[in-house]
């Protein structure tokens, strides 16, 4: 039944199709079209009626409505004029039940017919903008003002039975309460069919955009498109910028197809540690990535995001590297650099194309303490800034490193994964930090006495060797 409907719905309004139709506009001329093919008839028997009870005028108004409405849709599938054809048609159908109406006598005499009025409004809604239908329910507001005012001087019976006004009474409540419910439950289920459409689209979207942007930034655009545009704010941030030691030279000495599958399952995994605490991928160029967090959504433990996402990678980075050395691949080590700052988020780029990125001085040290690393023989290097607000993650002091391009040096530390100290050799090394400003020869015991311990402490080898060159103070790291 249903298909059989929806074909004579299309075959309908083929009547006065255009190519340019949208979808939206065919439904609107076949249902239009229905309309007036089911109006018609309904006229035509509403005429033999009146005109059977000697109501010649009455009888008249709804045989013109049927007249009129074959003519308008006869021209309209010669024409293709769809507006003048719904013009007529909302017209018709509000003006025709008023002047029944006042031909029968009034409201009570003749049953209420003014109530098929309410079907040009309601028609307007289907056909025509919502606004524009507003205009069409105010005129039906104003015939029905307009006839309450001229009811006094209508004549005071007809010759209608009692029996024939009850029947009309029902008919013309059953009639409209009919087209009502069509009108509404076209309304319900095109409704519902724009629902599940943007439900699967934006499911689509999502699923698909977020195979390339960050889950958060997905959501964040999806709720709020109008950040959809060029412009930025300032924002306190947290970057981590991770790059894969030695990678380069491999790309140019292996097999294409291995060196990628290499790549992907390097990324793929260190992405999902990413979205796991809710960072949002920045950029990946390579096998280096750079990451923020508090952007584009506001996360106030930022810092600590960061400095533990960057920790969870380190533990993933250096397993994947062991279980790839044993299966004779030469995979380094993976460097990472955490920095916080206040920076301008936003989207760059031309009104075609853009990126949502970060820029300022912030991400620009990140990247410098990610290359830090190779020089001080640590993993991870998080600034002061960063280190100020994680209270809950244990660090160590690396030092006051003067970064290339920087006139104020930065103070660094590395967080401490308890899986690989002890906290009697964290204490120590403090110890034995904190003493190299004071005196440098019992300092300089102490990381060797370190050392004996726990021989694989690449940061304490490192504090030991400036110590035995005579170094202390800034670290100066001439790199690019």
């Amino acid at each position: 039944m249903k298909n059989l409907i929806s074909n004579l719905l299309t075959r309908l309004g083929a009547i006065g199709s255009h190519p340019k139709d949208n979808a939206e506009v065919k439904m609107q001329k076949s249902l239009l079209i229905a309309f007036s093919g089911i109006m018609g008839p309904l006229g035509l028997v509403w005429s033999g009626i009146y005109y059977y009870f000697n109501e010649p005028i009455a009888a008249a108004i709804p045989f013109t409505y049927s007249v009129v409405s074959l003519i308008s849709l006869w021209i309209f599938s010669k024409v293709k004029s769809y507006k003048i054809f719904r013009f007529s048609q909302l017209m018709l159908s509000l003006i025709l039940p008023f002047f029944l109406m006042l031909s029968l006598g009034g409201y009570l005499n003749s049953s209420a017919v003014i109530m098929w009025s309410l079907s040009s409004p309601l028609g307007a809604l289907v056909f025509m903008e919502r606004k524009k239908a507003l205009y069409w329910f105010a005129a039906y507001i104003g015939l029905l003002v307009v006839g309450m005012f001229l009811e006094q001087f209508m004549p005071a019976t007809n010759n209608l039975s009692e029996d024939a006004l009850i029947g009309f009474f029902v008919m013309n409540i059953l009639g409209t309460s009919l087209v009502s419910f069509v009108i509404v439950h076209y309304f319900v289920g095109e409704k519902n069919l724009v629902l599940r459409f943007l439900e699967k689209k934006n499911a689509w979207i999502k699923e698909a955009f977020s195979a390339y942007v960050s889950p958060n930034l997905v959501k964040h655009l999806m709720e709020n498109p109008d950040k959809l545009k060029l412009g930025g704010e300032r924002r306190e941030c947290t970057f981590v910028f991770t790059d894969l030691e030695g990678f380069t030279p491999m790309v140019e000495e292996s097999d294409p197809e291995e060196i990628m599958g290499l790549l992907n399952e390097y990324i793929d995994k260190m992405t999902e540690i990413i979205f796991k605490y809710e960072g949002t991928i920045d950029k990946i160029v390579g096998d280096s990535i750079a990451v923020m967090f508090s952007a584009p959504v506001h996360q106030e433990d930022h810092a600590e995001r960061g400095v533990m996402c960057a920790m969870e990678m380190d533990r993933f980075a250096r397993e994947f590297s062991k279980v790839k050395r044993e299966e004779g691949i030469a995979l380094g080590g993976t460097r990472i650099g955490v920095n916080t700052g206040t920076v301008i988020v936003g989207n760059v780029g031309s009104k075609s194309q853009f990126d949502y990125t970060a820029i300022g001085d912030t991400v620009n040290t990140t990247s410098r303490l990610e290359g830090a690393n190779k020089y001080l023989g640590t993993r991870i290097c998080v600034s002061q800034a960063t280190y100020e607000k994680c209270h809950n993650i244990r660090f160590r002091k690396i030092g006051s490193l003067m970064l290339v391009g920087k006139s104020k040096e930065v103070q660094a530390y590395e967080p401490i994964d308890g899986n690989d100290f002890k906290m009697d050799d964290v204490q120590k090394y403090q110890e034995a930090f904190d003493m190299m400003q004071e005196d440098k020869s019992t300092s300089l015991q102490l990381f060797k006495d370190l050392l004996s311990s726990k021989t694989q402490d690449t940061l304490t080898y490192f504090q030991l060797n400036r110590l035995e060159s005579g170094e202390v103070g800034v670290i100066s790291l001439e790199y690019k």
